[in-house]
């Protein structure tokens, strides 16, 4: 499964995202030696469990969801950029 599939599987099941979208920035970083690898990533996260949570919160929720792959071995998130909205912040959005 590629990095940007593991990550949507894991942010819909662990924080019940009801959209997500992923955005793999690797390619900007061309020559970056990213200290144990990994790819740079940018996210926009839609989850009920998002309301009456703060920025901070949600980050770490996210952040939390993919633990294993930004910390294990290999390290497949090396950066990840992080944009949050609970429902109806999206649906005021679109």
């Amino acid at each position: 499964m590629e990095t940007v599939e593991i990550i949507d599987k894991n942010l819909r099941e662990k924080i019940a995202a009801q959209h997500v979208e992923i955005i793999d920035d690797s390619h900007r970083h061309r020559g970056h030696k990213a200290a144990g690898g990994g790819g740079h990533y940018s996210v926009k996260v839609v989850s009920p469990q998002f309301e009456n949570k703060n920025v901070m919160d949600r980050v770490r929720m996210v952040h939390k969801a993919l633990d294993i792959e930004m910390t294990g071995d290999p390290k497949l998130i090396h950066a990840l950029q992080v944009k949050t909205f609970d429902l109806s912040e999206w649906s005021e959005k679109a």
